[in-house]
């Protein structure tokens, strides 16, 4: 197996032994999954790792969860793999819950040679149509050409932005054809965050500093912001509520903690809610366990939603003031525009 790290001399390796050195390169230390006929190339590949430690689970949908895990605790891309065929539909419940609750994972998968593609072969299933509505994005790669790109692509779409699953089908040809490389490309790297408006920040703050009896309503999306958010909750006096993902962003006993919201809310969260004028919502999706009835939720309340996915705001609740962003390069504008008060109303 060639080494791995950059050179100017040509190095031909594997299509499964670029992904084993890709993998490396982008700071991978633990991959999870189950070998299988069409995924042995990239095995084989693995088992001369001195970076990658693999943890061999009992079924593929451990595999996915096991990766989840290093995922959610780790905050950056983990990486689970299988065969095709019955190893690849294995994997579907986690990787579908994984998109749901926008976990950053590659997911790995062999596939029949892609010159048996759509014959039936043994084992074939048609993992990319299958993978298409649970994935942010997924890839059947069909010649190693197209393996560079793909993998470096992956990444990079796997945590920018809105975080999920991105799904690599890789045919067991693709993994046994070899490529000349003058260099291993860079690690891939997570794309800007979109820019937001002055005045979108203006008229939140007045919002905020208007309402009598606001909500913080708080979503995944702030994971990576328990600071700002706690600051902007304490100085403007606005009591919290939090989706099971958001759980702890405000500790249990903080005087302005109303806990969970919903169907597994407590019921005077769930009033206070009722009585707002202006709804909050950093990084939340209203979700229907979450808000029951949309017509009936938060009936009197102006909404002001922040999220960094475009597809959310408007899509349950219309909002007066919609921002797509990161919600903590949102905060820090909104913050210093925002009074202390005493909030006499609540």
């Amino acid at each position: 197996m060639a080494s791995s790290g950059t050179t100017s001399t040509p190095q031909r390796f594997t299509g499964a032994e670029f992904i084993v050195h890709f993998l490396e390169g982008q700071g991978i230390r633990i991959g999870t999954g189950m070998p299988g006929g069409s995924i042995l190339p990239v095995y084989d590949a693995l088992s001369q790792s001195t970076q990658i430690r693999h943890i061999l689970a009992r079924h593929e949908q451990g595999a996915g969860f096991i990766a989840q895990g290093m995922a959610r605790t780790e905050g950056k891309p983990a990486v689970c793999m299988a065969c095709s065929g019955p190893g690849a539909t294995n994997l579907v419940t986690a990787i579908a819950d994984a998109r749901l609750d926008s976990i950053p994972l590659i997911c790995i998968t062999g596939q029949v040679p892609a010159s048996m593609i759509g014959t039936d072969a043994f084992q074939e299933v048609d993992t990319y149509g299958i993978s298409i509505p649970i994935t942010k994005h997924n890839y059947l790669v069909r010649n190693i050409n197209e393996l560079p790109q793909v993998m470096s692509d992956a990444f990079r779409l796997a945590q920018s932005g809105r975080p999920g699953p991105v799904w690599i089908d890789v045919p067991k040809d693709v993994q046994t054809a070899t490529i000349e490389l003058d260099a291993l490309p860079s690690p891939a790297e997570k794309s800007p965050p979109p820019e937001f408006s002055a005045e979108s920040i203006r008229e939140a703050a007045a919002m905020i500093n208007a309402a009598k009896r606001p909500v913080l309503y708080l979503g995944a999306g702030v994971s990576k912001a328990p600071t700002p958010v706690r600051d902007q909750a304490e100085k403007a006096q606005l009591p919290t509520t939090m989706t099971l993902m958001a759980l702890g962003m405000l500790p249990k006993a903080h005087p302005l903690s109303l806990g969970m919201l919903g169907m597994h809310g407590a019921r005077s969260t769930n009033f206070i809610l009722q009585e707002a004028d202006l709804l909050i919502v950093l990084g939340a999706r209203f979700d229907d366990r979450a808000i029951g009835k949309t017509e009936q939720f938060c009936p009197n309340a102006k909404i002001i939603h922040v999220d960094i996915d475009r597809a959310e705001l408007g899509k349950i609740k219309q909002p007066h003031v919609a921002i797509q962003a990161d919600v903590d390069h949102v905060l820090g504008q909104v913050i210093p525009a925002i009074e202390a008060q005493p909030r006499e109303a609540w």
